[in-house]
């Protein structure tokens, strides 16, 4: 009996045992399973900061991007006003030019009624050089001589007139350069600092000429102007004007350049 006693005695601690070396087990693998599970949050934590600072950051780059795409609409709106007011001028312009050349036309007229009444005493002096009345003959010269004034008259104010169309010819020229150089807008391709000049992706036919001073901005900002010095189809070369240059700003590529003023 006390044999079988130790034997009960010895399963019951072998069992005891193994149950303890289980439980010991099952215990490192629960422990290396919450590591696990805590890394794995640490890594997930770490994805969700990443992707919350993209987040932000993309927030951030619509909000520049919507503030750019306002100011470029209020640039826009801005020379669309300027050239509606400049096809204003050139509608008064050319309104002038129909009035002179109905002037033109009338003072031709009056040429040619003047010529035919020159001729018309011309003749008569003729028949009257066959007359012995001396007293119709002198006022016949007399209206020769006066007709002759007033002829001198008549083409100094058609040399005027002429003069005027000329001058609004011109000034018609000029404003529809003008409207073609106030919707000009570029971009600047690249810049040369060491020389100090810039290269434009506008050229001769967006309107630009040699010596046609641009400003520079970026965005709201005016960075500062710059001088045409050459002009291709599709490009142009521009020297940055000393001294133009804003709050130590400089002018870099993609800024954009918009019409200043003309110089030629």
């Amino acid at each position: 009996m006390a044999k079988i006693f130790t034997i009960v005695t010895i399963v019951l601690t072998f069992l005891a045992a193994l149950v303890g070396v289980i439980n010991r087990v099952k215990l490192v693998e629960t422990k290396a399973t919450l590591e696990a599970t805590q890394s794995e949050g640490d890594k997930t934590k770490k994805t969700l900061e990443e992707v919350n600072a993209k987040l932000a950051e993309s927030q951030k780059s619509v909000a520049e991007w919507t503030a750019k795409t306002e100011a470029t609409q209020a640039e826009v709106n801005k020379l669309k006003s300027e050239v509606e007011s400049k096809e204003s001028e050139s509608v008064d312009a050319k309104g002038k030019l129909m009035a002179a050349n109905v002037e033109i036309e009338s003072l031709k007229s009056k040429v040619e009624s003047v010529t035919k009444l020159k001729d018309d005493i011309t003749q008569k002096f003729t028949d009257l050089q066959n007359e012995p009345v001396q007293q119709q003959l002198n006022e016949a010269r007399s209206a020769v001589e006066e007709q002759k004034t007033i002829n001198t008259q008549l083409t100094a104010n058609i040399d005027k007139s002429k003069l005027r169309i000329k001058e609004l010819e011109d000034q018609l020229a000029q404003k529809k350069r003008l409207e073609k150089i106030g919707e000009l807008t570029g971009r600047v391709l690249a810049v040369n600092e060491a020389w100090n000049f810039v290269v434009l992706n506008i050229g001769d036919k967006d309107g630009i000429s040699s010596n046609s001073e641009l400003l520079v901005k970026r965005g709201n900002t005016r960075i500062g102007r710059i001088r045409i010095t050459s002009v291709e189809p599709a490009s142009s070369i521009a020297d940055i004007i000393p001294g133009s240059l804003i709050g130590g700003l400089n002018i870099q590529p993609g800024d954009y350049v918009v019409s200043d003023y003309v110089t030629n």
